[in-house]
């Protein structure tokens, strides 16, 4: 568990955890942790750098201009093929991209059939789905563990 605690000598905000009796501030003064000094709570560092801000900008009398400071989450698409042919067109060249989509589509199904490796090759520009399986195969990247089904190695 986190706490923001205002140190007395230059009444800056300061991010502590709470199991700790003490903190140094970046004036050279050791602040001491007690529950009723503490600002606010946080259970995780990352709302804690927030807390901080936030309540360093009260102090100073400008509370409404603080900006969040975490990253917002970036929402995951929920098309596994779409993830997976965005990872592989970041790849370099064709055969870097084959690689990637085998890899991606034993990341997202364990087990993926010779329709899912059609569907993301053609998605991904690149012809001829049975040689490329057949390369992979051949240089022992992927295997097949059960008729009619690919797992990378």
């Amino acid at each position: 568990m986190f706490g923001v605690v205002v140190c007395p000598q230059c009444g800056r905000a300061k991010g502590v955890e709470l199991a700790k009796k003490t903190s140094s501030c970046q004036c050279g003064f050791e602040i001491r942790v007690h529950p009723s000094r503490v600002r606010a709570q946080a259970v995780t560092a990352r709302e804690l750098a927030g807390m901080v801000g936030r309540i360093n900008a009260e102090i100073h009398g400008a509370p409404d201009e603080v900006q969040p400071i975490a990253a917002k989450p970036r929402k995951r698409d929920r098309d596994a093929f779409a993830r997976i042919v965005a990872d592989a067109n970041r790849a370099g060249d064709r055969r870097q991209k084959v690689r990637e989509a085998a890899e991606g589509l034993a990341r997202e199904f364990v087990l993926f059939s010779f329709d899912d490796w059609r569907r993301i090759l053609d998605a991904l520009g690149v012809s001829n789905a049975q040689d490329r399986l057949e390369e992979l195969v051949r240089g022992n990247f992927v295997y097949e563990p059960k008729p009619g089904y690919y797992r990378t190695v």
